[in-house]
C-alpha cells in the first residue's frame, strides 16, 4: 500500500464513486490516497489556510478523511492517511493539523486520539454537543 497525493484523475474517480465527497473536497486543496495496485482504498481532502484567530500562523485543516470498504477500516489505513497530512502541514511551515468530527462518530474520535491529536467538544447555547474540533500542534 502507498500514501501519497492524489491525481486529478484519482480525485474525479473518488467524485464519481462517492458523489457526497463533493460537499467537502473544496478546489485548492490536496488529496492524500491510500492506494493499493490500482485501488483507492482511503483519502483525505485537506486545506492550507489562517488560524481563524490573531496569532499569525496558518494550519492545515483535514476536511475529510475517509477509508471506503469496511474490510480496510481498523487496519491503520487512516493513521497513515493522518501521517501524511502531518508530515505535509510540517513541510508546509503550519503550525497545526485540525479537523472537525461529528459527536456520534466514535471511530473517528479514536483516530484522532490514537494520533496524539486533542479533543475539544462543541457545546450549543442548549448545552447539546454536536461534535469536536481535535488538534496536532506541529
Amino acid at each position: 500500500m502507498t500514501i501519497r497525493v492524489g491525481s486529478d484523475v484519482e480525485k474525479d474517480h473518488i467524485l464519481s464513486e462517492y458523489p457526497y465527497t463533493a460537499q467537502v473536497m473544496h478546489p485548492g486543496g490536496t488529496l492524500i490516497v491510500a492506494v493499493e495496485g490500482s485501488s483507492i482504498l482511503g483519502f483525505s481532502w485537506s486545506f492550507t489556510r489562517q488560524i481563524p484567530a490573531a496569532v499569525g500562523q496558518r494550519e492545515e485543516f483535514i476536511n475529510v478523511i475517509e477509508v471506503f470498504d469496511t474490510k480496510h477500516q481498523c487496519k491503520g489505513i487512516g493513521s497513515l492517511i493522518v501521517k501524511k497530512c502531518i508530515e505535509m502541514a510540517k513541510e508546509n511551515e503550519c503550525y497545526q493539523v485540525r479537523a472537525y468530527c461529528d459527536i456520534n462518530n466514535t471511530a473517528s474520535h479514536m483516530l484522532w486520539v490514537k494520533n496524539g491529536f486533542t479533543v475539544s467538544p462543541v457545546q450549543m447555547e442548549n448545552g447539546q454537543i454536536v461534535g469536536s474540533f481535535v488538534a496536532y500542534k506541529i
